[in-house]
């Protein structure tokens, strides 16, 4: 004995070394048995476990060892893409071909400027440009840095998961950040790890590889000493066939089938360094076209300027080969360049940005935790939403109130009737509860209340076991169970196959859905615990007194039943045997091993409504979105609950095609792969509120032929095990952190509802942005031209248009992008998504504030004069000014201040309101950077001089440009009070490309993302 504690000891001690330990997991290896024979030679499975200082059943025994072995072997956290740095960002900003040629031709000005006037005085005008593009410049990319911080961030705490595992011989939930090499990791279907193991015991587990082998099937696996027996009988028979495997590799990918036992689904987990692969959200190549003819305008610009070059020339007022003339050219240049600089809508896709960036960190603090970006502004336009009951619609409290056994209904104080029972069938049902379960609730010490881990429902058959004085830790784990089949969808149950040595018999425990179960019994436990046989007639009587009154209570029926099978009948060899029972078992077919059963109890299982469901169901309805509940439980259950959620009218029966069994369903639209048919199908799109009994097919059918009528949909769906079942959906809410578009931190429907009112806001503030950068642009680009026709000069030169762009860029971008939603965005339909993203309403906003913004500057340039003193001031004599710079520097205020105005009108999309100060207080931002615009924008004027070409203005000058500005709002009023919505709808100022049906998944944001991309890449080759 003392030898064998040292040898122990010795074991531990000696722990391996991590390459020996990477090198079990190199692929290659795994499949041509390299492996297996590297672990045999540690001591197989327990030997491994204890070079690795744990123990296969108890697990790493104190924080010390956990502590070592993270020390020894690394830790769980992943290794994350090195961030871009803000100096990359800037040089990806100067990749714009427009920014270079700009910063070519200011180079140009300030040598020319240089020459002519001095190196004093020369070198102003140029650097001046050279600053407003750096400060361009600093501004994009400093907002871009920002975002990739807070996305990085976002990043991090989707991968906080959890998961469970054995230390010091019990089970205890931990972050997947926190494993350690040599944690016994427990699994259940549907769960997502990134690890390399080594699986212990398990029964009928599949997993998916196909990120790490990029094999699609899904793989296998067998625990070590089943596999390790098989590599013997292969060698014995020379057999070179390829066997399962023991050791695998997973990279977030899905565990399609397992043992739910403890004892049999654990595995070690080890190698825990390796990188993760995180891939993009797929993206597509269309794009929208923004129709502003930009390069036609400033060529136009750039040949009316020299038009009068050449007639000042023609005129002799400047001599042909002289710096002055070189200075206009290169002047006229800069400004037609400017022109594309500021007319390209690069404030468009850093707006989108903005805006799902602002939305994301909002959507966090309500509870949506949003994982793919476009999902977002999906939410924004979904019509229909498939939710699961459990969790969402209901508490995921779980209790048992109701129990029929021994033929006796007991409701409400089940915990109470231990001494009415016999003992016998207590004993008999919680065995069956405990044995074939996998859940691990566990009693707080300090409040005395159960806190449920893993499965809800069999939380609670095993809580209302423990009431009984029969905890499952006696009975899990153990060698004694020989297989199990777990609860899959289609089945409907579960059965574990036990071993008992007093009888030498094998028992196996069922449980499922009650009607299910129910019909493979040929007896039950009567009175007294005597066995009674269970023909049709009993049946049907259990069926319609017992599970239809629980379910009409909306409560999930289960049923416990059990069989008896004797194995020596067949071979009087295996008697005792463990390994020979289990071979035994295996053979049986699954549906032979849970046939001919023996009804023990069928349990009536609680699960509250949430209190807020209801009313967000209600809000559902009232925003033009469709609600179905999707779910696992019988017709009667589902119908009680959906009544009691709102989903169906209360006070009236359901109609023909509002309820539906799943099979039902599926022979009813008429298949699986293709739409058999359609008409039928357009009747349950229709009408139908409640599918019951639903399988996967069944979910992944709705989803297809829903998407097919062009309807937005999202999908809750809580259970992660059907998750692969559901590619084709629009969009997926979920409580499993890793196969989620957006995860619910709340598990809460109303958070659905949040979801849905920062959907559609996203989509109303990039509409914003875009009506109020498209009046920007029609009246810069109009003023310029004209300005360059009519005046022989452009009223803004390129330093105060590089201002303007600043403004309607960035400025716009932070003050529109960032608009927080209100309750009226759920009173309206949700968008279509062949809705344009101008409205007829937006065009009439921008064709009605273009309008009004021309006449005045038009009036500044060719009235103003007549009736106001608008001569140099004498300060400013004698300097190189313009001749008319007060006038120029009236029309710059001007057009600055009415952009601000304008953006005050911009933030009310809704054609009914006329106050654009409604809900003027709920986004301070708005305000501070309109604030900090009239701010910088009164010191270029005041004090901008001979840097920005302008003259500072007098009280009464200033107050006049307000007016004009104020002027805009009243203006648009009146536009939305005289002229109708539909005035402008023939108006097309902002082209789009037609969405085709294959290319309906696409968003307004991804595609004014990939515009700005486009873009990038197309200079870069």
């Amino acid at each position: 004995m003392k030898y064998q504690q040292q040898q122990d000891i010795e074991g531990r001690l000696s722990l391996l070394s991590v390459e020996d330990l990477t090198d079990l997991f190199i692929l290659n290896k795994i499949n041509d048995g390299q492996s297996m024979n590297k672990v045999k030679s540690l001591g197989d499975d327990y030997g491994l476990a204890r070079k690795l200082n744990s123990d296969i059943k108890q697990g790493l025994g104190t924080e010390a060892d956990v502590q070592r072995n993270r020390e020894s072997f690394g830790d769980n956290i992943p290794v994350e893409k090195e961030p871009t740095t803000l100096c990359e960002l800037i040089m990806e900003c100067l990749e714009d071909t427009m920014l270079r040629i700009l910063l070519l031709a200011a180079l140009v000005s300030t040598v020319i400027g240089i020459i002519n006037e001095g190196l004093a005085t020369g070198w102003t005008e140029g650097a001046t440009i050279f600053f407003a593009i750096f400060l361009i410049i600093s501004i994009t990319a400093g907002n871009n840095y920002l975002k990739e911080k807070q996305f990085r961030q976002l990043r991090r705490r989707l991968d906080d998961g959890k998961c469970q595992v054995i230390r010091g011989n019990k089970v205890t939930e931990i972050a997947t950040k926190d494993l350690v090499v040599g944690d016994i990791l427990l699994f259940n279907l549907g769960d997502l790890f990134v690890v390399d193991g080594l699986m212990i015991q398990g029964s009928a587990v599949k997993m998916d590889e196909s990120a790490m082998t990029g094999e699609s099937d899904e793989i296998k696996k067998l625990p070590y000493q089943e596999m390790a027996q098989q590599k013997q009988q292969q060698f014995e028979s020379r057999c070179c066939q390829r066997s399962h495997q023991s050791i695998f590799n997973i990279r977030n990918q899905m565990l399609r089938w397992n043992s739910l036992n403890a004892s049999s689904s654990c595995w070690l987990e080890y190698n825990l360094w390796t990188v993760k692969k995180i891939v993009d959200s797929r993206q597509s190549t269309n794009s929208i076209i923004i129709e502003i003819r930009r390069i036609i305008v400033s060529i136009f610009t750039f040949f009316a300027l020299m038009g009068h070059l050449g007639y000042d020339i023609y005129l002799g007022q400047i001599q042909f080969k002289s710096l002055k003339t070189l200075q206009v050219i290169v002047e006229s240049f800069m400004i037609s360049v400017t022109i594309i600089v500021v007319a390209v809508p690069e404030g468009l896709p850093l707006a989108v940005t903005i805006a799902l960036a602002y939305s994301v960190g909002k959507m966090k603090d309500e509870q949506n935790l949003v994982k793919n970006l476009s999902s977002c502004e999906i939410m924004g336009g979904a019509n229909n939403i498939c939710s699961d009951k459990t969790g969402t619609l209901t508490q995921n409290i779980m209790q048992v109130t109701a129990l029929y056994v021994e033929r006796n209904t007991i409701q409400n104080d089940v915990h109470t009737i231990k001494s009415k029972l016999n003992k016998n069938t207590v004993e008999l049902m919680c065995e069956s509860i405990c044995y074939n379960s996998n859940a691990f609730p566990q009693k707080d010490k300090v409040t005395n209340k159960w806190i449920q881990i893993g499965n809800k429902t069999e939380c609670a058959l095993l809580e209302c076991a423990d009431n009984f004085n029969y905890n499952f830790s006696q009975y899990r784990p153990s060698d004694k169970i020989l297989r199990q089949i777990p609860f899959n969808s289609k089945r409907k149950k579960m059965s574990t196959a036990v071993y008992n040595p007093k009888t030498q018999f094998v028992r196996v425990y069922t449980k499922g859905a009650s009607e299910i179960v129910l019909n493979q019994c040929i007896k039950m436990v009567g009175a007294n615990g005597v066995e009674q046989l269970l023909d049709q007639n009993a049946r049907n009587q259990i069926y319609n007194d017992v599970i239809q009154k629980f379910a009409s209570e909306s409560l999930r029926t289960i049923a416990i039943a059990y069989r008896d099978l004797d194995p020596h009948s067949q071979n009087s060899s295996v008697l005792g045997q463990i390994p020979q029972l289990t071979k035994y078992t295996q053979s049986i077919q699954e549906d032979d091993l849970d046939k001919d059963l023996v009804l023990v109890a069928i349990a009536g299982i609680k699960d509250p409504i949430r209190p807020d469901v209801p009313n967000s169901i209600k809000q559902c309805h009232s925003s033009g979105v469709t609600v179905r509940m999707v779910t696992g439980d019988n017709i009667l259950t589902a119908t009680a609950i959906a009544k009691e959620c709102g989903i169906l009218q209360s006070n009236k029966q359901p109609g023909q095609y509002e309820v539906m069994e799943g099979k039902f369903f599926r022979e009813f639209v008429g298949g699986l792969k293709t739409i058999g048919n359609k008409e039928n199908f357009k009747v349950v799109a229709r009408d139908m509120k409640v599918m019951a009994r639903a399988s996967p097919e069944d979910k992944y059918i709705l989803v297809m032929l829903l998407q097919s009528l062009v309807m937005v949909l999202m999908m809750h769906q809580p259970q992660k095990k059907q998750m692969q079942d559901l590619l084709w959906v629009s969009l997926v809410l979920m409580l499993p952190r890793m196969a989620a578009d957006i995860i619910l931190l709340d598990d809460n429907f109303s958070s659905i509802i949040t979801a849905m009112k920062w959907g559609r806001n996203i989509y109303d503030c990039i509409r914003k942005f875009i009506q109020f950068q498209l009046t920007v642009n029609l009246v810069a680009l109009f003023m310029s031209f004209l300005g360059a026709v009519v005046l022989k000069e452009s009223p803004l030169n390129t330093i105060e248009m590089l201002w303007v762009n600043l403004i309607m860029d960035t400025f716009a971008s932070l003050a529109l992008a960032t608009e927080p939603p209100n309750i009226t965005v759920l009173e309206r339909q949700p968008y279509k998504r062949e809705d344009k993203i101008v409205s007829p309403t937006m065009n009439r906003t921008i064709v009605g504030g273009s309008v009004y913004q021309i006449a005045v500057l038009c009036g500044i340039l060719f009235v103003l004069p007549k009736y106001m003193d608008l001569s140099m001031p004498q300060e400013l004599e004698g300097q190189k000014f313009h001749k008319n710079v007060v006038q120029m520097s009236i029309f710059f205020q001007t057009f600055v201040v009415m952009q601000v105005f304008n953006s005050i009108t911009c933030r009310q999309l809704d054609y009914k309101t006329i106050n654009p100060f409604t809900n003027a207080c709920n986004n301070p931002l708005f305000w501070g950077v309109q604030t900090f615009t009239l701010i910088i924008q009164c010191i270029l004027i005041q004090y901008g001089g001979k840097f920005v070409k302008v003259s500072h203005l007098t009280v009464q000058q200033h107050i006049l440009c307000i007016g004009f500005g104020i002027g805009s709002i009243i203006f648009l009023a009146l536009v939305k009070l005289v002229i109708p919505e539909n005035f402008c709808q023939r108006v097309e100022l902002f082209r789009e490309d037609i969405i085709t049906e294959d290319k309906m998944d696409d968003t307004l944001a991804s595609r004014l993302r990939r515009k700005i991309n486009y873009k990038t890449k197309k200079q870069k080759n």
